[in-house]
């Protein structure tokens, strides 16, 4: 859900024309379809998420923002925080609860506050505000299609207050699984268990994205640094029944960072790029087949000769027929931001 790799050229200084092109290539005599063949949900946000009945989407204004929900069908929308003070949302995800997950500081100091971020449970009837889950989290949380259950990573141990957020890719991380009940009438994490204790040899960094298989595996981002060949990011998978790794797609010189999981689990949409230029990789997405060594192929073209407009933040819609996702800019000073919710009809 982030665009790791600026992060690791800025702080190894390695040459941006280590990335390569793009990876996948369209099935000969395809024309794949762009931003065009979308429909506009919004005019502004990102990191959307879809609801469980597939009727709505949450999304954020902007980092640091509100949170939003518009309904798919009226375009009806509300403001979901407007109603109580809050340091500002960077992330809101559905779950299967209808309640919201909500990734947000609880002091805003700056640009470094990405490094400090916390995750709270918001009502569904938006009736009590943010309510603390106790947990410190950096980057995306994944999120069950089918109970209250998550993933993330912390940094540990934590980074100093003036210290740059983007250090944490660098710095030790721990990942944990866990669910989210309620006792005594408040949300409290429950059955917190510590995953990948060690990281995979392909990986410096991972950020949890889906389940599959029944919740028994996490798809997630793989982030590789090892000078002087340069940043890759591939998709892998860990069961966590036994703990073990699979490598569903790795190329050395790509960018591929996976995203939303489709209903049934066989593909996932990734975001994939080129970096053949200082900065942020201009993306299309991409659909890779959720098998050892899987097929990826182009999906929707989010690239635009001449312009720094790309697309990002791919998720499926829980009927499996649609794809939303944001318009991004390459060159934004803020990596992740969105500028546009969209849907696109799956073929």
């Amino acid at each position: 859900m982030t665009r790791f790799t600026k992060i690791f050229l800025a702080s190894f200084g390695l040459a941006a024309s280590a990335l390569s092109s793009i990876p996948a290539q369209a099935e000969d005599n395809v024309t794949v379809p762009g931003i065009a063949s979308a429909e506009m949900i919004t005019p502004f946000g990102g990191r959307a998420s879809v609801s469980p009945d597939g009727r709505k989407i949450v999304f954020v204004g902007k980092s640091y923002g509100d949170a939003f929900e518009v309904d798919i069908a009226t375009r009806r929308m509300r403001n979901l925080t407007s109603g109580f003070a809050h340091q500002g949302i960077m992330r809101i995800q559905y779950l299967p609860s209808g309640d919201f997950l909500v990734t947000a500081p609880r002091i805003n100091s700056g640009r470094d506050t990405r490094a400090h971020l916390e995750m709270w449970l918001l009502r569904k009837d938006l009736s009590r505000g943010l309510e603390p889950l106790g947990e410190q989290v950096f980057e995306g949380v994944a999120v069950s299609r089918r109970q209250n259950l998550i993933a993330w990573t912390v940094i540990d141990p934590e980074l100093k207050p003036k210290e740059n957020w983007q250090l944490a890719f660098v710095r030790p991380t721990k990942r944990y699984v866990a669910e989210i009940a309620f006792s005594a009438g408040k949300p409290v994490i429950v059955n917190k268990r510590e995953i990948m204790a060690t990281l995979p040899s392909e990986c410096s960094f991972i950020e949890p994205q889906d389940f599959r298989d029944g919740d028994s595996e996490l798809v997630y981002s793989c982030m590789a640094m090892n000078p002087p060949g340069g940043v890759h990011v591939s998709v892998m998978g860990h069961r966590l029944n036994d703990g073990s790794k699979v490598i569903y797609y790795s190329k050395r010189g790509e960018y591929d960072e996976v995203e939303g999981v489709s209903p049934d689990g066989s593909w996932a949409a990734v975001e994939c790029g080129a970096q053949d230029k200082p900065g942020l990789p201009e993306l299309d997405i991409c659909k890779l087949e959720l098998r050892e060594n899987g097929k990826m192929s182009l999906l929707l073209g989010g690239r635009t000769p001449g312009s720094t407009s790309d697309i990002s933040n791919p998720v499926v819609t829980p009927d499996g027929k649609w794809l939303v996702f944001q318009r991004s800019d390459s060159a934004s000073g803020e990596i992740g931001e969105g500028y546009g919710i969209y849907r696109y009809k799956l073929r």
